[in-house]
């Protein structure tokens, strides 16, 4: 099993809210289905998906394959990419 370290999905997703939050609401729109909503930011990610925290409520963004610390850039701009 490929793990994601808490530590780095703390890095990843401070990184991703301070720097790319255009990305986390588009991914929260594309996969996510949620359209209208007044915050959100990317709470957690680990090996199998991505939780998006948006108007106190969260969304489980699911990876097509378990993913690992290595993945993460890839998968994340693969994923904006396919949006």
């Amino acid at each position: 099993m490929k793990i994601i370290s808490s530590e780095t999905s703390k890095r990843v997703c401070n990184h991703m809210n301070k720097d790319h939050l255009d990305s986390v609401h588009k991914y929260l729109r594309h996969y996510a289905k949620i359209l209208n909503f007044k915050n959100a930011y990317m709470e957690e990610i680990n090996n199998k998906f991505i939780k998006i925290k948006y108007d106190e409520k969260s969304a489980i963004i699911n990876f097509k394959n378990e993913i690992s610390e290595e993945d993460i850039h890839t998968t994340l701009v693969t994923m904006i990419k396919e949006i």
